[in-house]
C-alpha cells in the first residue's frame, strides 16, 4: 500500500501546499484581502460606492496558481511554472478577444 503511494506522488508533477483547509481556506484568505484592498482604495479616493460593492470572486486559475506557489515565491516544479506561464497567457489572450468583440465592435 505504501508502495503504490509512492509511486502515485512522484507522477504527480504539479503538487500543490496547501494546509488542511484546502482550497476553500485559501479563497477565503485571498477574499479577506482582496477586502482590505478594497477598504484601503476606497478610504484614499473618498468615495463611498465602492465600500458598498463586495469584492469578485477569485478565478479558479489564480486559485491553483497560488496553491502551488511556495512561501518562497516558487512554482514546486518546473512543469507547474510552463502551465501556470501558458494558463496566464490563454486567459490573457482570452481578455483581448472579449475585449476586441465587446468594446470594439
Amino acid at each position: 500500500m505504501r508502495k503504490k503511494a509512492q509511486v502515485v506522488l512522484k507522477q504527480n508533477t504539479t503538487p500543490h501546499v496547501l494546509s488542511r483547509g484546502g482550497y476553500e481556506y485559501l479563497e477565503q484568505e485571498l477574499m479577506v484581502e482582496k477586502t482590505k484592498k478594497k477598504l484601503e482604495e476606497v478610504a484614499q479616493s473618498g468615495s463611498t460606492e465602492a465600500m458598498i460593492d463586495p469584492p469578485s470572486p477569485i478565478r479558479r486559475h489564480m486559485k491553483w496558481k497560488m496553491a502551488c506557489t511556495k512561501k518562497t515565491i516558487q512554482m514546486t516544479s518546473e512543469s507547474t511554472k510552463e502551465i501556470a506561464e501558458k494558463i496566464v497567457c490563454h486567459f490573457q489572450l482570452i481578455i483581448v478577444i472579449i475585449y476586441v468583440y465587446f468594446v470594439i465592435d
